[in-house]
């Protein structure tokens, strides 16, 4: 206890040297309890050095402080009834969350550069709790190469540099941690952060339905599932439906149009999808961002299900866990006519996906099938490689939005923020 003390201590004082040191530290000797402190304070050193650009999500919520500072409480409760309403006020922002964060911050606080180390403590509050309910295993036990990867593709899927989204993200790891939380222990107030979930991005209404599903589907026979999720690959709900259905809410009308409308033929147009056809990115950006992680789930998915152990080899939280991700896998395929929808539930799936494949990884759940261990073997590795953009992505990413001063001497990135650069750009002016 005392070494644990010690090394608690000496990691958080690290942090404050060397961020990234002071993290891989604690990660290496500390328990889990003490890991999440070490991580949300990560976080928080991260948020407050973030770099982004001037059209980053980042940057619009920065400018949205402004509108509440010196707001009342009155005009607050106003901007709120209408957000609950389904119905904001111009200039207001749509989802409870991001209201309240910003009327606390910037009206009473009054200080507006907290604003993202709080969304970063909060965001990496949920994601270290769903790493600590899932990365555990004995340390005497040797850790093959494939399960090294997939802890890594769960790892990065959503981590560090997603917080500055401010809400998608943070609302899939509150969800994700109800989930896995009620799935291990059937507690009934892991179930109230699902249907929080809602009220810090409002996708999660809707998002929401197929988790709330897969926590009572175990009367739901298996091959029923499975016969869904194939079905799926070849199905698409009709747009103009969901269309009508959305008209009922201002604020989802709004939403569709923006995501889905049709030419004066009738035909549907996608703008997100039009813009995607003219991209110009480079491969790893192109691919890693989203095609790389969606096509790897759904490989991962087809892998349990084909390989036998879709709840017959599964743990009850395991099987809790792929039938969330599943669902929600097969809700983004019938809902594809969106591609803004599709991304934001196949992003969530993945999660669920890749959290059953590294659950099953780490107790060797994989041993149990009537397969060909080589086959197994082969089969977990394409999966695998279906994620190299990803993880290239994910490297190069890290390195243009993180600053110089989380290597090292974050306190200089406080107080002379003109020396405040990323990684990529220190790099470049050596190169």
């Amino acid at each position: 206890m005392i070494h644990e003390k010690q090394a608690k201590g000496l990691s958080i004082i690290l942090l404050f040297f060397s961020p990234l040191i002071g993290l891989f530290s604690g990660l290496k000797y500390l328990s889990w309890d003490n890991k999440k402190v070490l991580i949300v304070l990560f976080f928080i050193i991260y948020g407050s050095l973030m770099q982004y650009g001037e059209e980053a999500d980042a940057a619009v919520y920065m400018e949205m402080l402004d509108l509440y500072e010196g707001m009342s409480l009155s005009t607050f409760l106003l901007w709120l009834k209408h957000i609950i309403e389904l119905n904001p006020l111009p200039d207001s922002p749509n989802d409870v969350y991001v209201h309240f964060l910003s009327f606390i911050i910037s009206s009473i606080l009054g200080v507006k550069f907290l604003f993202f180390p709080v969304v970063a403590a909060i965001y990496g509050y949920f994601y270290a709790n769903a790493l600590s309910k899932i990365l555990v295993w004995d340390k005497n036990k040797k850790i093959a190469i494939s399960v090294v990867f997939i802890i890594i593709l769960f790892i990065i899927h959503r981590s560090v540099t997603s917080f500055q989204t401010v809400r998608t993200w943070t609302g899939m790891w509150v969800m994700f941690n109800g989930v896995l939380g009620y799935a291990q222990t059937k507690q009934r107030k892991y179930i109230v952060l699902i249907l929080a979930a809602p009220l810090i991005h409002f996708a999660y209404f809707i998002i929401a339905l197929p988790v709330i599903v897969s926590l009572f589907a175990k009367r739901i026979p298996t091959i029923f599932m499975s016969v869904l999720y194939f079905s799926s690959f070849f199905i698409t709900l009709s747009g103009s439906i969901t269309e009508k259905l959305a008209g009922e809410s201002s604020l989802a009308d709004k939403k569709i149009h923006s995501y889905y409308r049709q030419n004066q033929y009738g035909e549907a147009i996608d703008p997100i999808m039009e813009r995607m056809k003219t991209d110009n990115s480079v491969w790893y950006t192109r691919y890693g961002k989203t095609d790389a992680v969606y096509y790897g789930g759904h490989a991962f998915a087809l892998f349990i299900i084909l390989g036998g152990f879709f709840r017959s080899k599964m743990t009850s939280a395991e099987a809790a866990v792929f039938t969330a991700g599943l669902l929600l896998a097969t809700f983004a395929n019938f809902a594809s006519f969106s591609y803004a929808f599709y991304s934001r539930t196949m992003g969530n799936a993945v999660i669920y996906i890749l959290a059953a494949a590294c659950m099953m990884a780490i107790r060797g759940g994989y041993d149990y099938s009537k397969l060909n261990p080589r086959l197994i073997n082969l089969f977990k590795w394409v999966c695998i490689l279906i994620f190299v953009p990803k993880i290239v992505y994910f490297v190069a990413d890290f390195l243009i939005r993180t600053s110089i001063f989380v290597l090292g001497l974050p306190f200089v990135g406080w107080f002379a923020d003109s020396l405040n650069v990323s990684i990529r750009e220190f790099i470049g002016q050596f190169l």
